[in-house]
């Protein structure tokens, strides 16, 4: 008796742990701070125009040749495509953008928004600070005005902020686009969900209603809708449920997240446990029964790839196949749901949102062909 209670109380344990996993890594709502925490590098040497770096922990991007912020206590820069490593110490170039260089010695955090600090200076050209009226309260956000009548809206991941899609505001801007870099529930000085967890677009979708409501209400006549990881499933759950979804025009999609099931698929196949090794299917299946009870997760409804009647435009979807958190399987079968509405394009050796990261000249230059065919200026109105 007790050697069978323990082989169901071993395998139990496991799924109720990692339900608890699911609970901490995707549903934990922890806004990203306005000050980074410093934690990923220390400067080791300075030289014009360049940096050299030890990394603190398992930091991949910082020897990964792709274009990255980086941050220090005083000043933000940017660290340029190239690496060379030695000994464990990386060199790149690096561009001050704002305040003080750095000095050896101090502490650095690494950031694939690219753009830091304020973001008017940053993508030299104009912001005003707007909040549209939510369900749950005001909804800070970026606008960026631009002479055209349909207005780009980017929407972030979990955790991220703003900051994410100015790499998409940048692009469309210069294309004449209107902009806003919006916010959603949970997000830094933004009321939490009720339920104090991410609901994956479940209930999100409001909040990217609020946007486009007050788009429509400042001279756009369509919308332009960017999603990016999380952010992509709250703009699929808008599409689903929005009476305002007609208004939109195209969908830009960078590593969207549409299955949390597979997420939780694909991060579980990358970990074993000293005591099962690689965790059975049926443990993983477990854990989710789990999570559905303890918080509340409606995986059904939040499984966007299950039906896609939603999915009635055109769909630029970018995901690079080193993704560790959403599986590039989700966009593939998107592509697959609907091969004539979905452009999808692969980044070799991109990480989650590393895109236009590992190859920004590609990515530019996908997104201003999608957006082309919307880039007509309204009448009477120059650019």
């Amino acid at each position: 008796m007790a050697a069978g209670g323990l082989a169901v109380a071993v395998p139990a344990g496991i799924s109720w742990y990692l339900a608890g996993k699911i609970q901490s890594e995707a549903l934990a709502v922890e806004p990203c701070p306005a000050v980074p925490a410093y934690d990923d590098a220390r400067f080791v040497g300075l030289s014009p125009g360049q940096a050299r770096l030890v990394a603190i922990g398992q930091q991949p991007a910082l020897s990964r040749p792709g274009l990255y912020g980086i941050a220090w206590p005083g000043g933000s820069g940017h660290l340029g495509a190239s690496v060379v490593t030695g000994g464990g110490v990386v060199t790149r170039p690096l561009t001050v953008a704002f305040g003080s260089a750095p000095r050896v010695g101090q502490l650095a955090a690494l950031d694939k928004a690219y753009f830091l600090g304020d973001a008017a200076a940053a993508l030299g050209i104009p912001v005003e600070q707007v909040a549209m009226p939510g369900p749950l309260g005001p909804l800070p956000a970026w606008y960026f005005p631009g002479p055209r009548e349909t207005f780009v809206i980017g929407v972030h991941g979990q955790n991220g902020s703003r900051k994410d899609v100015l790499r998409i505001v940048d692009i469309a801007h210069r294309l004449g686009f209107p902009a806003l870099a919006v916010t959603y529930r949970g997000d830094l000085g933004v009321a939490p969900d009720p339920s104090g967890y991410f609901r994956y677009g479940q209930t999100e979708w409001r909040d990217l209603e609020a946007a486009v409501q007050w788009s429509l209400a400042h001279g756009a006549r369509s919308v332009v809708l960017v999603g990016q990881s999380m952010g992509g499933g709250i703009v699929a759950a808008f599409l689903r449920y929005s009476p305002l979804a007609a208004r939109v025009e195209r969908l830009v999609f960078d590593a969207p997240m549409l299955d949390l099931r597979a997420a939780v698929d694909h991060q579980v196949r990358r970990h074993t446990t000293p005591v099962t090794g690689r965790l059975a299917a049926p443990l993983v299946w477990m854990a989710k029964r789990i999570a559905g009870v303890r918080f509340g997760v409606d995986w059904s409804a939040i499984a966007y790839l299950d039906e896609t009647a939603w999915l009635t435009v055109p769909a630029l979807v970018m995901h690079g196949d080193d993704d560790i958190r959403v599986p590039v399987s989700i966009s593939a079968t998107l592509k697959e749901l609907h091969p004539a509405l979905v452009d999808f394009e692969v980044f070799p050796g991109a990480g989650h949102l590393e895109s236009w990261n590992i190859d920004r000249a590609r990515y530019t230059s996908l997104v201003r062909s999608f957006l082309t065919s919307v880039a007509s200026p309204a009448p009477g109105r120059a650019i």
